[in-house]
C-alpha cells in the first residue's frame, strides 16, 4: 500500500481525525499499523471496558469510532511473547473469553484456556 511520505518520515504527524476520515480502508489500516497497531491507539480513543479477564485472555473494549453507526468492540490481549495486541470482534460479544472463542471460531463452551503458553 502506497502511503503519504509524511507518514513514514514523521509518524507523529498522523492524527486520529486523519486516520478515521480516510475512506480507503487499506490506507486506514496502514496508518493504524504505522501508529503501532490497535493496542497503541485504543487508549487514545477512550471507550469503555465491557469485560476484563487476565491479560492473556483480554480486556473487551467498546469504542465509538467515527463513521460507524454503532460502537466497535476490541479484545486487547497480552500474547506469550509479551507483545500486546488487539483484534476486533462483533458487537454481540460480551466477554473476553467469548472473544477468544470467536477468534478460534468455536462456541465459548468449547474454548479452554491454554495450560502452557509458548
Amino acid at each position: 500500500t502506497v502511503v503519504p511520505k509524511a507518514w513514514i518520515l514523521d509518524s507523529s504527524s498522523i492524527t486520529m481525525d486523519e486516520v478515521f476520515s480516510e475512506t480507503n480502508t487499506e490506507l486506514r489500516r496502514a496508518a493504524i499499523d504505522i501508529l503501532g497497531g490497535w493496542s497503541k491507539i485504543l487508549p487514545q480513543l477512550g471507550g469503555k471496558v465491557i469485560d476484563k479477564d487476565r491479560p492473556h485472555i483480554g480486556t473487551l473494549l467498546e469504542i465509538n469510532l467515527p463513521n460507524l453507526e454503532q460502537p466497535a468492540r476490541f479484545n486487547q490481549v497480552l500474547c506469550g511473547t509479551g507483545r500486546e495486541f488487539a483484534y476486533g470482534v462483533p458487537p454481540h460479544i460480551k466477554t473476553a473469553r467469548e472473544a477468544q472463542a470467536f477468534r478460534k471460531r468455536i462456541p465459548v463452551e468449547m474454548w479452554n484456556e491454554p495450560e502452557i503458553r509458548t
